[in-house]
C-alpha cells in the first residue's frame, strides 16, 4: 500500500501538531515548576544573625536574630564558633543557648547583649550556624560576625553640659543614625 501525496501532507501535518503539542506541554510543566520554586522562595522565612551597635554612655553590642521572611520558622539549633560563653554578660545566661524549638514569626527579632569590649577586641572571626525549619522544610544558613569590623567604626557625638543631657543627646542621635 503506497502513499498519496495527499496522505504524506496529512502524516506530516499530524507529526507536526502532536510534536507542537508535546513541545507546548513540557513547557508547561517548566513553567509551573519555576513558578513554584519563584512561590516557595519568596514565601520562606529567612531567619539571620547579625551584630548591631548602640551608644548611649558607653558603646554597646548586640547580636540579633531575625526573621525577614513571609511566614514563620520553628529554630532547631544554633551554634558558635568559636565558643560566644567568655562573651556572655552573665556566666549562667549563654546567648542563643535555649532557643532550640523557639519559634520565629516573620519580622520578630530577639535581641542579645554581649560584652561589647572584651568581643569587640578579638580577631577571631565568629560563625553562627544555625538551623530552622519552615513551610515543612529545613534550612541551614551560616553567618560570618567579624567584631573587629564594628570596633573600627568611629561615631562622633556631640556633647553637652550635663550628663543627663548628654545621655538623651546620644540617645537621639543614635536613634537618627538607626533610621539612616
Amino acid at each position: 500500500m503506497s502513499l498519496t501525496p495527499s496522505d504524506v501532507i496529512q502524516l506530516i501535518g499530524i507529526l507536526a501538531s502532536l510534536i507542537t503539542r508535546v513541545i507546548a506541554i513540557i513547557i508547561s510543566v517548566l513553567t509551573l515548576k519555576q513558578n513554584s520554586k519563584m512561590i516557595d522562595e519568596t514565601s520562606r522565612p529567612y531567619v539571620a544573625i547579625y551584630a548591631k551597635t548602640t551608644n548611649f554612655q558607653s558603646p554597646q553590642y548586640y547580636l540579633v536574630i531575625k526573621n525577614f521572611g513571609q511566614t514563620g520558622a520553628t529554630i532547631s539549633s544554633i551554634k558558635c564558633s568559636p565558643d560566644i560563653t567568655p562573651f556572655s554578660i552573665r556566666s549562667d545566661h549563654i546567648p542563643f543557648s535555649n532557643f532550640a524549638e523557639t519559634y520565629i514569626a516573620p519580622g520578630q527579632s530577639f535581641i542579645c547583649n554581649v560584652k561589647a569590649r572584651e568581643f569587640c577586641s578579638q580577631k577571631e572571626i565568629f560563625y553562627f550556624d544555625i538551623t530552622y525549619i519552615g513551610n515543612g522544610k529545613e534550612y541551614h544558613d551560616t553567618y560570618p560576625i567579624n567584631p573587629k569590623a564594628d570596633a573600627d567604626l568611629v561615631h562622633v557625638r556631640a556633647a553637652t553640659d550635663g550628663k543627663e543631657l548628654r545621655s538623651i543627646s546620644y540617645s537621639l542621635q543614635d536613634l537618627v543614625e538607626k533610621q539612616l
